[in-house]
Parts: C-alpha cells; structure tokens; sequence
C-alpha cells in the first residue's frame, strides 16, 4: 500500500484521499481526524496541499449532501456501490470549481475507479454519467445551499429556533476563522497590530491570516496559542485566581490549562491519553510553562489532595463545532450521547471530593445538546442539595446577554458573532458548595 500511494499521480492524490474520508464517514462511521490519524491512509505521504483540498472537497459534499445526491440520481437509481457513488460525488464536488476542465474531471473519476476493487467493474458506467453530471451542472448553473442532516436538524429543532439553525447552516460553507489566546494580556495590542487581527470581546483575537501559523510573529516563542473564542470563555469566567490549585480533568491538549496557568494558578493537568499528553506536554514547552501530568483513567484515579478549582472539559458529542467539523453533522453525534453522559455524570460526582468546601467546579462542553449541558448540571444539583450554581454576570466579563440562558449559565452558539465568522457551540457553569 505504501509503495502504490507514492507512485499515485500527483493530480490524483487529493481526490483519491478525498474517496477514503467519504468511505471512512459514511460506511466507517469515522471523523475526519480519526481517518487520517489511520495508518492505512498513510496521510504522510500526501502533501500539505492534498489534504488541504481533499477536505475543502469533502467538506462541500458533506454540507450539501442531499442536494449532491440529486445531482447523481438524476441519471442513475439509488442503489449503487457506495465506492461508485462516492466517485461521483466527488464529480459534482469539482463541477463547481471553476477552471477544472470537464474532460479532467470525467478522466480522473475513470481512473480512480480503476484503483479499486469494487469500483473498478463499473469505469463505463462512471465514464458516462461522469460526463451527464459534469454537463448537467454546466448548463444548469445550479446553486448549492447547505443543509444539516435531516435527523440533526429536526433534534436541533427542539432546543432551537429555525433562524438559528438557518444561520448555522450557512456557517457550515464559511472559511472557520482562526482565534488564539495571547499569553501575557500586555501584548494584546502588539499582537492585534502585528497579525492585523481583529479583537473580539472577552479578549480573544481573530486572525484574518490562515495559513502558515507556526510562521508568524511569537508562535515558536510561545507568545501566544490557537483557541476558539468558546473555548477560551469559560475560564475567564473564573476570575482572579492567581496562587490557586486547580485539576484539570480532560486536560489535553491544554488550551485551558495554558490559560489556568498565564492567569497564575497552579495546574495539575490529568487526561487518559498518553498521545494527547504527549501533545500537551509539547505545548507546555513552546509556551514556557510548567503543570504536573497525571495520565490516569478519570474513573480510577484517587487523591486525597483538595483543589481550589476543578475544571471539568468533559468529553461531549462535539455538535458545538459542527461549523469547523463538517464531517460530524453525517456521524449522528445524538447516538454517542448515552454513553457520554455517564462519563459526564461521573466527572462532576468524583469532583465533589477533590474540591476544597470553599472552591468551585467549572463544568463545560463543547455541545450544543442541553443533554451534555444544562440537564447535566440540573440533575446534579438534584441529587446535591448543598450545592448551587453560580450566576454569571453578563457584565463583569463583556459578554452579550444572549450568551447566557436564563439560569445564568454560558451557552453560546454558532451564530453568535456571525457576521465575524461565528463561533462553537458550549455550554459551561460554576458550581460551589451553599
């Protein structure tokens, strides 16, 4: 396999690594960085540029999948190879890009038919209704409109309103810009200046520059890191809290342990991952700072030490960042919730005896799913009488109202801050004993 993907025609490297994202999403049931991460992909042995439009090609098919669908079915019935459909998918993907000449689109799906075992029985099949779908969207100048699929949507739809998840939709065909935390809040200003970014409230700043960041200006000298705005917002909602121990569980790979510890807290970063703290520890290094790494399975760890604060970055079905991830809105992310949930509910009941009675629990999800958010913490404090949820105010932090819910919780959504870009969807509350 290894000799074979580094003979592939160079014009064909990215549309073939585009066919096994598709295979591994939907027959799979894979993400994109897990399909990669896959040593029978061998991503290493594509370049940059590959895997860069590999995925700008996926991404579309994964935005407007029902409507790439019609396209191939106009000329062909519904039950055909997923490897078959794939390719044509992957047709009506580069019909509408513009300057790629129909007869190199038509070319390449009969080649690559060719490099596989089920596909390669049907190249006159994929020749001739290659060439339908390529004339077909030519003449027709059809317009593609992004959609969610159809059993997200109608779950979205019980916690959302239409506009939102319209506006959503269309974030979904948008470039994700870049955000990052600057360490020391005294270079705000030179950095903002230098990366011609734009600040966004709570400090964040976004880059309008997308490529080449390990390049720029205080990356290698640990000046600053790359973290959404979401993500970013929920420590800062924790205030001073310079001198203070502070366990972060799910720690890698560390944007907000990074935070904890530029905000002068003392950080035990624990996570089960030995690759992810690897990552993390990586981190650490190229921003100068230091935490003690525990790797330990959450449910198995014992402690007798009592923290200030422990930080809860639970791991959730990642629906917040659907805009960014387009590959999740076809992994049916409502599936895995069971599942996530125990971890959930087990994370905030082990972190009842790692905190001191005066301390705080942070807990936060990148979901959209109230499930993972705002029932968690509903149920927890149920079953816990002697705690309570603190109240965030809007105005201490710089927040807009709408980004909290009405039990003063943060829940941001995607088209918060839309005509900037966006940002994930999260969920994140304070818990302190009564």
């Amino acid at each position: 396999m290894v000799g074979f993907l580094v003979q592939l025609d160079d014009s064909l490297k990215a549309r073939y690594l585009c066919l096994q994202i598709l295979f591994g999403v939907f027959k799979g049931g894979r993400s994109v960085a897990q399909i990669l991460k896959k040593k029978s992909v061998y991503a290493p042995l594509y370049r940059d540029c590959d895997v860069a439009r590999a995925k700008r090609l996926s991404d579309f098919i994964f935005a407007h999948l029902r409507q790439v669908d019609d396209c191939i079915e106009t000329h062909i019935n519904k039950n055909i190879k997923l490897e078959v459909r794939n390719i044509f998918r992957l047709v009506v993907a580069e019909s509408t890009d513009k300057g790629l000449p129909d007869y190199a689109i038509v070319n390449s799906a009969v080649k690559l038919a060719k490099l596989n075992k089920v596909s390669r029985y049907f190249t006159g099949l994929i020749n001739a209704v290659s060439r339908k779908i390529v004339s077909n969207l030519k003449n027709n100048n059809l317009a593609f409109k992004p959609e969610l699929e159809k059993n997200l949507k109608a779950y979205l739809r019980k916690y959302y309103a239409e506009e939102v998840i319209k506006k959503l939709e269309k974030l979904t065909i948008k470039i994700v810009p870049v955000d990052i935390t600057v360490k020391d809040t005294k270079d705000m200003n030179f950095f903002k200046e230098e990366l011609g970014a734009v600040e966004l409230p709570t400090g964040t700043l976004r880059l309008k520059n997308q490529k080449g960041l390990a390049a720029l200006e205080g990356f290698k000298t640990g000046k600053w890191w790359v973290q959404g705005i979401s993500s970013a917002m929920p420590v800062k909602l924790l205030g001073n809290i310079y001198g203070l121990e502070v366990l972060d569980l799910f720690s890698a790979p560390g944007g907000k342990a990074m935070q904890l510890i530029s905000a002068g807290a003392k950080v035990s970063c624990l996570d089960i991952s030995s690759k992810r703290l690897e990552l993390l520890k990586q981190n650490l290094v190229r921003m100068e700072m230091k935490a003690e790494i525990i790797r330990a399975d959450i449910q198995k760890f014992r402690t007798n030490k009592k923290y200030d604060i422990i930080l809860i970055d639970a791991p959730c079905s990642a629906s917040g960042t659907i805009r960014k991830n387009k590959d999740l809105i076809h992994l049916n992310p409502m599936e895995r919730i069971y599942n996530l949930k125990k971890i959930q509910e087990y994370a905030l009941e082990a972190a009842k005896s790692w905190v001191k009675d005066s301390g705080k629990i942070l807990y936060s999800t990148c979901s959209l799913f109230p499930e993972e958010g705002e029932e968690q913490i509903k149920n927890f404090l149920i079953k816990n009488k002697d705690w309570m949820q603190k109240v965030i105010c809007a105005d201490n932090f710089d927040l807009d109202e709408d980004w909290l819910d009405k039990k003063g919780a943060l829940r941001l959504r995607p088209d918060h801050l839309f005509d900037l870009g966006g940002m994930d969807g999260f969920y994140a509350s304070i818990l302190t004993k009564k």
